[in-house]
């Protein structure tokens, strides 16, 4: 079993003395913001056994011979190292592990889950003129034990329809707010939150090559249905200030 913890243990301690899975991969830059594209994948050994690879790379083995063909792997984690490792910003790791543990994880998440509650009741608080709700929020409404500090919505017009992710990620840059947009990696979760028909979503879909592929033309092809949502990611360095400046680019959108 694999329980992808990247978005969890920015804001968590990760106890694998109470869960135990065989597989867990976590981000550094999720935890601390550097180094960017390096991440750890944990693994117990007895699964790690289990697995075959019909290929090998550079670091992967311990010896090779080509005349017989012998090849004698690495059966540790090593045996899934392709190449050489990011060694130069590796090195940012454990001071960026000793950053959170100064600060303190459980510190860390009463903060977070503080200021998702914030967000949480300023999305709710948004309407239109006529007191339409001008956010959809997907996942549980309000903060609670089952929600983190990441909140995917979209916003809708006056009569209930969703407004244009991108027109909302335009807006967002122009004010100086980052955020994220699109399917977040969870084409399933995004799919059905937007109730696509699968029919309309292979038609549209066989209709494009890779390289005639756009966001756009494939929104056009979903009769300019929704194709993606939006995200906001709270964490170490979030402030008030952030989610008061980001609410009020929300409400730029009333009607």
């Amino acid at each position: 079993m694999a329980v992808d913890c990247a978005a969890f243990v920015p804001t968590s301690r990760l106890d694998l003395s109470v869960w135990t899975p065989d597989f867990v991969p976590i981000s550094f830059y999720k935890m601390f913001g550097y180094p960017t594209g390096v991440g750890a994948l944990l693994a117990r050994r007895d699964a790690l056994a289990r697995l075959h690879r019909p290929w090998f790379g550079g670091g992967t083995v311990r010896f090779v011979s080509a005349q017989p063909g012998v090849v004698l792997p690495w059966h540790t984690g090593r045996g899934f190292e392709d190449g050489t490792l990011n060694f130069l910003d590796i090195a940012a790791i454990p001071i960026g592990l000793d950053f959170l543990e100064s600060v303190g994880m459980e510190r860390i998440g009463r903060r977070v889950r503080a200021l998702t509650a914030r967000l949480m009741a300023g999305l709710a608080g948004l309407r239109h003129s006529g007191g339409e709700p001008l956010v959809r929020v997907y996942g549980p409404p309000v903060a609670c034990e089952d929600r983190g500090g990441t909140v995917a919505f979209n916003l809708l017009d006056r009569a209930g329809r969703l407004v244009d992710f991108r027109r909302v990620e335009e807006r967002a840059n122009a004010a100086g707010v980052s955020l994220r947009t699109g399917y977040f990696c969870n084409p399933g979760a995004a799919e059905y939150a937007f109730e696509h028909d699968d029919e309309e979503v292979r038609r549209c879909a066989e209709g494009f090559t890779p390289e005639t592929w756009s966001l756009q033309e494939f929104a056009e092809c979903m009769q300019d249905g929704t194709v993606g949502a939006v995200r906001a990611s709270l964490g170490i360095a979030t402030s008030e200030a952030d989610l008061d400046r980001f609410l009020e680019v929300l409400a730029t959108f009333r009607e």
